[in-house]
């Protein structure tokens, strides 16, 4: 009897223990995984919140000053080399044949000719693209007869800083191929200036003093 009673207490003893022992595990184990699983649900508000306050720089815009050369442009004295008076009405057929360089370009001319209206000299629709770096060269067509001249524009009037190019008047004869610098730091400026001649049909070269 007292042997039963004996094995029976050892054997409470034994199950109270390994309880202990599983509680014991099952408390260091979850406390880790808690842990853990706090910290992960914690991390995306942390970067919401960092996200939140990143702001994107403004933009600052500032105005170029504008320089004395491209100011001056529009003060030039057009009224000193006045074309006659011209109500246009309608265009001449294009002559293609009055300028031999003209075909090479016939397709830019045709449709500056058919969509303009006289720009130069009362009588004349220009049209003006590149030649190559810094160099830009046009014609004009005469609406009254289709003939077609080359304007004063190309290599001998190009430069490396120019501050404006192909300058001209409906109601002036006078005709500003360049304004020119001999560097981007030069405050002075230089002109290829000329007036077209209606008798003569050729422009002729004018001076800076002619032109202010």
């Amino acid at each position: 009897m007292k042997v039963n009673l004996l094995l029976i207490s050892m054997m409470v003893v034994v199950l109270f223990s390994c309880k202990e022992k599983k509680e014991a595990v099952k408390t260091e184990v979850s406390q880790p995984a808690l842990a853990d699983t706090v910290a992960a649900a914690a991390a995306p508000e942390e970067v919401k919140t960092d996200t939140a306050v990143i702001k994107e720089p403004e933009s600052i815009k500032t105005e170029e000053p504008e320089t004395e050369a491209a100011a001056s442009s529009s003060h030039f004295a057009f009224d000193k080399f006045p074309s006659k008076n011209y109500t246009f009405v309608k265009k001449a057929k294009l002559d293609f044949s009055s300028d031999e360089g003209a075909y090479n370009f016939r397709t830019r001319i045709q449709e500056a000719y058919a969509s303009g209206s006289p720009d130069f000299a009362s009588y004349y629709i220009t049209v003006t693209f590149g030649c190559g770096a810094s160099c830009i060269m046009g014609m004009m067509m005469d609406v009254r007869d289709g003939k077609i001249y080359g304007l004063p524009l190309g290599e001998e009037t190009s430069c490396l800083f120019a501050e404006d190019r192909a300058i001209f008047d409906l109601n002036s004869r006078l005709f500003i191929a360049s304004i020119c610098k001999e560097s981007p730091e030069d405050k002075s400026v230089y002109y290829h200036a000329f007036v077209w001649n209606e008798d003569k049909k050729v422009f002729e070269k004018v001076e800076k003093k002619d032109i202010k």
